[in-house]
């Protein structure tokens, strides 16, 4: 079930218009060369404010021969995002996680032989051998970065170096989160909005990533608060991921 996002600045006046100029827009482009056309970001996903456009993808057939919409231009004040597809080249593609991520909160406007769902069906879900390395590799990658790789800089004198593995740590820790949920992982700008918004999380999720992210001074104090910190989460993790992966935590670091 595609989630409606929540954000507080979302202004349902511009949403609605921005919806309303979207479908006008295509109006032009909905004909026999064009295979379909799907409406992405802002006005799928439910929120519309001062800083959002309106993105649309169209998927034309090879032999097309309509003028496509330019990349970028404004309409009635709104700022259009044309992405235009080749239907036949995208379905030999292979779909990176942010691309499936925005077609999975994307919304089918034109469809008529219903390519462009079955598209999406092959190409955007979240694969089981795929869930299965983002469960384990989050889970070693991010206690390796937190504790490993934070020591090692702390030995080679760089403390600075050591309080940015952190950073790294928090995005191995995502994608585990992401996968034990059953959801792609989220593009990066708005990765931790819909972290959030994830049902199975570790217990005080929010206060601790709090104290993970605030950085008090460059001392090895701070490292070691840190640690701390994000360790309560992850040995939390441990045991649904084994559960998950059917397989003890020693024997799947070996292979991560």
């Amino acid at each position: 079930m595609k989630k409606q996002f929540l954000i507080q600045s979302s202004d349902p006046i511009q949403l609605a218009q921005a919806r309303r100029v979207a479908r006008k827009f295509v109006q032009q482009y909905a004909r026999d060369e064009m295979v379909g056309i799907v409406f992405l970001g802002a006005i799928a996903r439910g929120y519309y404010d001062a800083s959002a456009d309106i993105d649309i993808a169209f998927f034309k057939k090879h032999t097309a021969d309509i003028s496509m919409p330019v990349t970028y231009q404004k309409v009635e004040g709104f700022e259009i995002h044309s992405h235009v597809e080749d239907y036949e080249s995208t379905i030999q593609t292979t779909w990176d996680m942010s691309k499936r991520w925005t077609y999975s909160l994307g919304q089918i406007h034109y469809d008529p032989d219903g390519l462009i769902a079955r598209l999406l069906q092959e190409k955007v879900p979240l694969q089981p051998v795929e869930k299965k390395w983002l469960l384990m590799s989050g889970l070693v990658l991010s206690e390796w970065y937190f504790n490993r790789l934070t020591s090692l800089w702390l030995e080679r004198g760089n403390i600075i170096s050591a309080q940015h593995m952190f950073n790294q740590g928090l995005i191995y820790f995502f994608d585990l989160l992401f996968a034990i949920n059953d959801q792609l992982v989220a593009d990066m700008k708005w990765r931790y909005y819909c972290v959030e918004s994830l049902t199975c999380l570790p217990q005080h999720f929010r206060e601790s990533i709090q104290e993970i992210m605030l950085l008090n001074a460059f001392s090895v104090e701070e490292i070691e608060r840190r640690k701390l910190a994000f360790m309560k989460m992850w040995q939390q993790m441990v045991p649904l991921v084994e559960k998950e992966v059917q397989m003890p935590y020693d024997e799947f670091k070996e292979l991560v």
